[in-house]
């Protein structure tokens, strides 16, 4: 039986197309104004926030029903004035939390949240090791495809063997849709979102492999038409030099 949580009561953080995990630091632009003051509550306070994603992306002023329910309690760790009233913010995401209900909407949002627990599993399935190789395989891949530098930082998702931590890690760092992170971060069950992400980081593979090939081709063309203007500029000026009439094809 799960240990009682008890529930905190913290400034809400509606996120725009971004999901974020326990156990990862990342940084992000906040501009809206009831966004940046839950942020400068936070940093009155403890430093402490829940982030939480908008299901729309168009939503300028999201309300409760319009925020997933599980989000990511998280720390902040640095915050830096921008030009203008935009503040980027250093994050560390501490753990998963559902949202049980707003306290207030104004001047900020400001909620009830209650850390979800991570069901136990048996650490020892020889399943469970084939699925951890197979992360990190499509990783490495990822990686090798899709960054083209700052690899450094990505590298602890290669050596974790917790599922559940390489699984966030994935999602934090992968190119998926916000949705699919939702996805990924609404799994508790650690093995199961694992097996999650190894299903969407191979699909994200096919088509950054069919991205590569599409560009590879569109360079090649390219190539060819800066290959065959090159050629016929440099017959027009070897014509100018000895006096030819540019007209005279068949010469």
């Amino acid at each position: 039986m799960s240990e009682y949580k008890p529930m905190s009561c913290l400034p809400v953080l509606a996120l725009r197309g971004l999901v974020i995990f326990p156990d990862c630091v990342t940084h992000f632009d906040v501009g809206r104004k009831k966004s940046v003051r839950a942020v400068e509550e936070a940093m009155r306070t403890d430093q402490m926030i829940f982030l939480v994603a908008q299901r729309e992306l168009e939503d300028d002023d999201p309300k409760k029903a319009d925020l997933y329910e599980v989000g990511t309690v998280a720390v902040i760790k640095q915050i830096l004035r921008l030009p203008g009233d935009n503040v980027r913010i250093l994050v560390e995401g501490k753990y998963r939390a559902r949202l049980l209900d707003c306290i207030h909407s104004e001047p900020y949002l400001f909620g009830r949240v209650v850390e979800l627990d991570e069901p136990d599993y048996n650490h020892n399935l020889l399943r469970l090791q084939a699925l951890v190789r197979q992360a990190h395989e499509l990783f490495a891949q990822f990686i090798d495809l899709a960054v083209k530098s700052g690899q450094d930082n990505l590298l602890p998702a290669l050596a974790a063997d917790d599922p559940g931590r390489i699984a966030d890690m994935i999602g934090q760092n992968a190119t998926f849709p916000y949705d699919q992170k939702q996805q990924i971060l609404e799994q508790l069950h650690p093995v199961r979102r694992l097996e999650l992400t190894i299903r969407l980081l191979a699909q994200e593979l096919d088509i950054l492999q069919l991205e590569s090939e599409i560009s590879e081709k569109v360079q090649e063309n390219v190539s060819k038409n800066q290959r065959d203007y090159y050629l016929r500029e440099q017959i027009h000026a070897i014509r100018e030099e000895l006096g030819e009439d540019d007209t005279d094809e068949e010469d």
